[in-house]
């Protein structure tokens, strides 16, 4: 197969999705296929894209609106590009589709995602794409709704796997925060359960900070949580990919603080999974619980916060052996080589 991957700005190590297009990257070359990456620079006009533009096979065209324009709004010149790619080969894989569209969002988010979406339409419309996927919940049930076939396509974390001799602490439940802390997720519950854990394990619980943090109201919300219900912190900010997938051996649990239906485009919730942590999250509700999907070997995997049974089952799940780690590169490579022949 060759194939050309086209995304836009291409930022490795400082944004999720050029870690993820250089991962697949390498896995479809190591597979044997012909892989190409197009960067699509913002100044593009016509003449540049067509005489940039790589010839191959099929055009995989990595898509979230903000790739593409600082504005999100970017109509004329992806149809401009649509322009070169009608009647060739294209997978379009959505890893976020437009803003708005979910119960109370803001006035602003609403118009913007208007226009997002009507842009995103008439671009598929002019394209034709062969193939259209996206990674998580509530894309698909937009989708679909929109009347767009799209097919799910596991977004894959961007920690691989390290071999240690990391043995869990007795003494102590590890509860692992990877990623972003963001503020609307519902803190004082999660202290709920924890508390109600600790309880029935009796063993304290530390929670365990990692990665970058950009929002600073739910750094300060963890932090009160664990003065007002006695758990120990530990933060570390960001670290190399070999200390992180050593810390994440030495968790017990994980905690996703991306909504439960967007879970899927979460690169660090696909860490948490792939190194087989029992993973807890918030569903709030924002996309019709049964349209939700996610990779099948997860199933077992993902706990709602918002169930009061929560508890009995982390702590079931917990006696039995940790699964080995769970090669997501290779996965979505492979699916995706499927899905275009």
């Amino acid at each position: 197969m060759n194939c050309c991957l086209i995304a836009g700005k291409y930022n490795p190590g400082s944004c999720g999705i050029s870690d993820y297009v250089a991962l697949l990257s390498s896995k479809l070359s190591s597979l044997g296929h012909d892989v190409t990456h197009f960067v699509f620079e913002e100044d593009y006009s016509l003449p540049n894209l067509s005489e940039n533009l790589p010839a191959t096979d099929i055009y995989s065209i990595q898509f979230t609106p903000y790739f593409y324009s600082r504005r999100g709004i970017s109509l004329k010149r992806l149809i401009e590009l649509g322009k070169l790619l009608k009647f060739k080969k294209v997978h379009l894989n959505f890893h976020e589709i437009w803003i708005g569209d979910y119960p109370c969002a803001p006035l602003k988010e609403k118009i913007v995602g208007w226009f997002q979406k009507r842009q995103i339409l008439r671009l598929l419309k002019y394209i034709q794409p062969n193939l259209v996927t996206c990674s998580n919940s509530a894309a698909y049930y937009r989708l679909r709704q929109a009347g767009i076939d799209v097919k799910y396509l596991y977004l894959f974390g961007n920690i691989p796997c390290r071999s240690f001799d990391t043995k869990l602490d007795m003494n102590f439940l590890r509860i692992i925060i990877f990623g972003t802390l963001y503020s609307k997720f519902p803190y004082e519950l999660l202290a709920k359960r924890l508390v109600s854990l600790s309880k029935s394990s009796k063993k304290p619980i530390e929670l365990f900070l990692i990665g970058k943090q950009r929002e600073t109201d739910g750094i300060i919300k963890v932090k009160n949580l664990c003065v007002n219900h006695g758990f120990a912190l530990s933060e570390h900010g960001e670290l190399p990919e070999k200390k992180v997938s050593q810390k994440l051996q030495s968790g017990d649990i994980g905690v996703c603080t991306t909504p439960f239906d967007i879970i899927g485009k979460s690169g660090t919730a696909a860490a948490l999974l792939e190194h087989r942590l029992p993973v807890l999250a918030y569903d709030d509700g924002d996309t019709p619980g049964e349209d939700m999907l996610g990779n099948k070997d997860f199933e077992d995997q993902i706990f709602l916060i918002n169930n009061s049974s929560v508890v009995d089952q982390l702590i079931s799940f917990m006696k039995k052996e940790r699964k080995p780690f769970f090669d997501g590169v290779n996965h979505t490579a492979s699916e995706m080589i499927n899905f275009l022949n």
